[in-house]
């Protein structure tokens, strides 16, 4: 590269000396690539404050992506140089597509806040930050994303024995196929009564167009299932429009449950169709109001199994034209310890709120005419620096012919903070239910509440749920493999109103469970998944549970 020396008359005044070298540092920063150009930013605090360069122009956006695991970290063993030598990080052509800027674009603080969030929600990677890096002439700035990939690769296989018959699961899951953010699953299930092998594909965002899909194919000796779903969401609080058209035909077998033990099974048989499309009406800068409409075609039938013995719900289609409208409000902070730990969780402190109506209509397949209204709202509070409440309630009312269904759910969760490391937390559930449908009965037990009860202990029409649960989130690492958390609880619940001529009614009784427990929550895996292990004690219910039992669960919170 030649070197041009520019020699100054010793006439001219030092003061014609600072607008000269601002042009010609424009000139260079427009001439030269961006390697070049960057060479003239001078690095600042990696700073998450946006707000301080709102309105300068980014002049490069760089990219940091790192593999699963730290090699540098201590207790490092070959098992995780193995994985990061076999893993496919992902790849910067696929963090581009999630980017909502670009170099050029003016910086905007709300931009760079929902690309990092926007980021977070894919599974393939465990952490990200977007950060001002650089400072520039002429109020540039460089943007850095840095990621941090999960493991994707997650094999199946399980094997079980119990009343004389047999079941069998082998299967392959690939949440970031070649590092490209895609998912592919193959899965072989076996079992005494139905073969089935399942292929599924997801793709949640196509060629950086923000349109997702979503397909998959099961082959089963007693039917076939697949489902395509194609969508274009609201992937950002000010996008304008939305679209999905889903197609889908699922059968899956439903088992009741009478005191924790199967009573009864049957098949459901499922097949849907659903057209909806979104738009923008009303807008601020941090809430934004949108309308949709849509048709659905809901059709649900059922078959008798080998094991029924009580009978059948009746079928029932419930098709419908529909109108709904949408409230978001942004208020969004990065927390963390609120339903997992040792991570970033992005809680909207704003309302979120939403209304549906529909119509039934015939003419879309529906059983008979009717109405359907559904209204939905959230909201996160941050009572006090270390006291945050978090609720949500929903409603809805079905209409149609003999059918008068009502079905209300509010649920209030109280987090305090005692420093980092430990919580108190209280939760309080109410569900209220009239003329449910017969396989979308209320239940408790296992991780639907009463931790120390099996599955499906209680089930009917209402329910009640109240828990009290400390927590310490520890520091220790189980070889970057899972974090280590525990707890300790106490919940009291039960449900009524149900028909008792039906299995799984169980009549009114209260129940009382404690317990206490670790949590292993698998750190550096695309699934998240957090196993529980509770050694409980019930209180109520069958005498079989009057001991001290060992509970094994996995959920995707704490």
């Amino acid at each position: 590269m030649d070197v041009v020396v520019l020699r100054m008359p010793k006439m001219y005044s030092l003061s014609l000396l600072k607008p000269l070298t601002a042009a010609v540092t424009v000139v260079l920063l427009s001439l030269s690539s961006p390697t070049q150009a960057s060479d003239l930013c001078s690095s600042v605090e990696n700073t998450a404050d946006f707000s301080a360069y709102q309105g300068q122009t980014i002049a490069e956006v760089r990219f940091i992506r790192n593999d699963v695991f730290d090699l540098e970290q201590p207790n490092t063993y070959w098992f995780h140089r193995f994985a990061n030598r076999t893993h496919k990080i992902t790849t910067e052509a696929t963090l581009k597509e999630d980017v909502l800027f670009k170099a050029g674009d003016v910086l905007d603080a709300d931009s760079l806040a929902e690309t990092e969030r926007l980021l977070r929600t894919r599974r393939y990677l465990r952490k990200v930050e977007v950060r001002v890096s650089h400072q520039c002439p002429d109020r540039q700035v460089v943007v850095t994303i840095s990621s941090w990939d999960n493991w994707s690769l997650l094999p199946k296989i399980s094997a079980s024995r119990e009343g004389g018959e047999s079941r069998s699961t082998f299967g392959l899951a690939e949440d970031n196929l070649f590092g490209s953010g895609n998912q592919i699953n193959l899965d072989y299930e076996h079992d005494s009564e139905r073969t089935s092998y399942l292929l599924n594909f997801r793709s949640p965002n196509m060629f950086g167009s923000h349109w997702g899909l979503n397909t998959r194919y099961a082959d089963k000796s007693d039917g076939e299932s697949y489902l395509v779903a194609v969508e274009k969401p609201f992937y950002r609080l000010n996008a304008p429009w939305s679209f999905a058209l889903t197609l889908e035909q699922d059968s899956q077998d439903i088992n009741e449950y009478l005191l924790g033990d199967e009573a009864n099974e049957f098949q459901k048989q499922k097949r849907f169709f659903d057209l909806q499309g979104g738009l923008k009406v009303l807008a601020a800068d941090n809430w934004v109001q949108r309308v949709l409409v849509g048709a659905t075609h809901n059709e649900v039938q059922f078959e008798q199994t080998s094991d029924t013995l009580f009978g059948i719900p009746v079928k029932r289609d419930l098709s419908q034209w529909w109108l709904a409208w949408q409230y978001v409000e942004s208020d969004y902070r990065q927390m963390f310890n609120i339903y997992q730990f040792n991570r970033v969780e992005d809680i909207n402190l704003g309302w979120q709120a939403d209304v549906k109506l529909a119509y039934l209509a015939p003419m879309l397949g529906a059983d008979n005419k009717g109405w359907q209204v559904t209204a939905a709202a959230t909201k996160a509070t941050e009572l006090t620096v270390d006291n945050y409440l978090l609720t949500s309630a929903s409603v809805s009312q079905l209409e149609q012919a003999d059918i008068s269904q009502s079905l209300l759910k509010t649920h209030l969760m109280l987090i305090h903070k005692f420093d980092p490391q430990h919580s108190l937390v209280g939760q309080l559930t109410y569900q209220y239910g009239n003329d449910l449908f017969r396989d979308e009965r209320l239940s408790l037990g296992g991780d639907t509440g009463l931790r120390a009860f099996p599955l499906y202990y209680q089930t009917g029409e209402r329910l009640a749920l109240a828990t009290m649960e400390y927590r310490y989130y520890s520091n220790l690492s189980i070889a970057q493999i899972f974090d280590v958390g525990y707890a300790t609880f106490a919940d009291m619940g039960r449900t009524w109103g149900d028909n008792p001529d039906l299995p799984g009614s169980s009549g009114d009784q209260t129940l009382y469970g404690v317990g206490a427990g670790i949590r292993l929550l698998s750190s550096h895996s695309s699934r998240g998944t957090m196993i529980h292990i509770d050694l409980t004690k019930a209180f109520g219910g069958d005498d079989d549970l009057s001991g001290v039992e060992w509970r094994i669960l996995a959920k995707q919170s704490f």
